[in-house]
């Protein structure tokens, strides 16, 4: 059986102000650096596999906590990056809503239909991530890995891994989970 430990990066300063971050490098606050060394000391399984896109500072930051915890060298899979926003990264969602009063409503209800500008469609996501989420795999069977990623990313890892189409992926992206296990016979 292999075991996937997905943890969340977060939050950064612009999550915090309730802006998209998208492929946007940004640390953890304060809070969430505190938060993440929680998280990782509360790892009950240590994992034998560490995989992170190392382009993006919260992920790095918290990848860094687990592979000193349990010593594991840091993988760098670019292609587990965060949904590329475009134009709409940095910007709040209520100005958002105001300037993009159709579209982004749109996005986030149905993410799947609509493109930002300059930006990266979920498909997109999804198919960059699928195929280097199965080398990952195939690299670690029966070993616990742990994945550390942005939370839209997170979606996206965790909708694949419970077999999920890019619907029902879409239905849960604008969730965020601290940290979850999942058990692949």
């Amino acid at each position: 059986m292999t075991r996937l430990l997905l943890i969340h990066a977060g939050p950064t300063p612009w999550d915090a102000e309730n802006r998209l971050t998208g492929s946007h490098s940004l640390p953890l606050t304060a809070d969430a650096q505190v938060a993440a060394r929680s998280l990782v000391d509360a790892i009950a399984v240590p994992p034998t596999g560490l995989y992170l896109c190392r382009a993006d500072e919260a992920c790095e930051q918290v990848g860094r906590m687990v592979g000193k915890r349990f010593h594991l060298r840091l993988r760098d899979w670019p292609e587990l990056a965060e949904l590329k926003l475009g134009l709409w990264e940095g910007l709040e969602r209520e100005e958002l809503r105001r300037r993009f009063s159709t579209i982004f409503p749109q996005w986030e209800e149905q993410p799947l239909s609509v493109i930002p500008p300059e930006g990266e469609s979920l498909q997109e996501a999804i198919d960059r991530v699928k195929p280097a989420l199965r080398k990952i795999l195939r690299r670690n069977r029966d070993g616990n890995v742990a994945i550390v990623l942005r939370p839209l990313a997170m979606q996206i890892v965790s909708g694949l891994l419970h077999d999920e189409d890019g619907a029902k992926i879409a239905a849960h992206l604008h969730n965020i989970d601290v940290m979850e296990t999942i058990e692949l016979p």
